[in-house]
Order: C-alpha cells, then structure tokens, then sequence
C-alpha cells in the first residue's frame, strides 16, 4: 500500500472514531507498528491529527482551533518528561488529582495510568477524553468550554471545584515572574486554577522554561503558594526566578 493511500485511511478512520490505538490502526492498513508511529508523526506535523500515547485523536472534532493543535505540539519532549517525573514522584495511589487544562499537566494522564486507583479531576476537555482513553476513573467539572483552550470555565465549575477536596493539583502556567506571580492570559482561567490550588493538600505548577520571565493579564497564584516543575533549566534562567521559589527539575 502507497503512503499516501495508507495515510488517507488513517485520516478517516482517526476521524470516524475520534480516539484509536495503534494497533486498530495496523490492522486498518496490515502495517507494522514502526510504520504506523512514522505515519503519525507526519500526519500530527501536518496537522492532520494529534498524536496521543499509543495511539492518535482527530482534531476535527476535539480540536477544531488551530492554536489548540499548536500548543500541544510545542515543547512535547520537554512537556512529557515534566509529566513524567510530576507523576513518578508527588502522585500515589488511591489520590484524587486535578488535573487542569494545561498541555503539560495532560501529558501526565499516561503515566497516572501506572499508578493504582488514581481519580483524576478536570476541566481540560482533552485531558477528560484521554483519561477515559487510559481507562481512569474520571470527573469533568461542568460549565461553559472555551473555544480557543477547551479549558471548562465559569461559576458553575467554580462551584464545583470548591465542593472537592484533592490530594494533589497540577495546574499549567504561561508566565512565572521574578517576583513569583503566576500568570495566565485569561481571568476566568486564572480562577479555576486559583481554586484548584486553594483546595488540594498539595499544588504543583508544571512549566517548561519558556515560560520563565514571561507576564500575562491575569495572576492566579504565587511560587510560594506551590511548587514548580520544570526541566532541568540553566543557571542564567534561575536568576529570572525568585530567590526562594520551590523548584524541582526534572531529570
């Protein structure tokens, strides 16, 4: 079968089903997994579909909105490997987790998959769909869902969050300040992410390092209310960091 022709039903199937493994995708085409992954990462750089772990989602229909496609394929390496060192060392089993609508905090979902009985706790549309996708049990908070992140937003999920009680938050960040502010473009976001901090036991940021000096509109928390994951960043990026921020890097 031509690489085109094969590519083609993968697109359509991915599209029919919105969610596929690999393997469904092998016997679609009678082709060797190696193929089918260096098919998916073409196709994902097309932006034809979006690759998820072990296997790939249609962004027709989940993730309509270009931008959204783009903020999960930046920085995916840097992205999984903070996911998976969050995951390994601040989650154990039997926890509830929130897990919010950030592409890091998504990439944790596969490796909660690990941990016995987890609970994940979200309002990140895609991050609800790939939970249920690695068979976790699963709560998506209710309320209006933005176009442009699928992030869940609004009072009633407010109300929501502030009804539950977590082991642990994960939140996304688009800007840690020298001061330690905590920023994200949008208020109604900056809320939901306050809310998670304030009622989980424990909070962690995840942010890769492009994230570091940068400012946005709305501030939701500070690096002394939790504890910052990143990767393991250089010593001209800490001094862009508060003095005594809780930092952990990933290895």
């Amino acid at each position: 079968m031509l690489t085109q022709e094969r590519q083609s039903l993968i697109e359509d199937y991915v599209n029919q089903h919105e969610l596929c493994r690999v393997s469904e995708l092998c016997n679609l085409t009678d082709t060797s997994e190696s193929t089918i992954r260096r098919d998916l990462i073409q196709m994902e750089k097309n932006g034809i579909l979006k690759r998820v772990h072990g296997g790939a989602q249609s962004v027709k229909n989940f993730s309509r909105d270009v931008s959204q496609n783009v903020r999960f394929s930046l920085n995916h390496d840097v992205k999984i490997a903070i996911a998976k060192y969050a995951a390994e060392h601040f989650v154990h089993p039997g926890d509830n987790v929130f897990i919010d609508a950030g592409t890091t905090t998504y990439e944790m979902v596969p490796f909660l998959a690990e941990i016995p009985n987890v609970k994940i706790i979200t309002n990140g549309v895609e991050t609800a769909l790939c939970s249920l996708n690695h068979g976790i049990k699963t709560f998506l908070i209710g309320g209006e869902v933005k176009d442009d992140t699928h992030a869940v937003v609004g009072q009633t999920a407010l109300s929501q969050i502030r009804a539950m009680n977590f082991s642990a938050s994960f939140v996304g960040a688009n800007g840690i300040e020298k001061n330690g502010n905590l920023t994200t473009p949008d208020p109604e976001e900056a809320a939901i992410k306050a809310a998670e901090i304030k009622q989980a036991r424990h909070a962690y940021v995840l942010a890769d390092s492009t994230k570091i000096g940068e400012r946005n509109f709305a501030v939701f928390a500070n690096t002394d209310d939790v504890i910052v994951v990143t990767e393991k960043i250089k010593s001209s990026q800490k001094t862009a960091l508060p003095a005594d921020i809780n930092l952990e890097e990933a290895k």
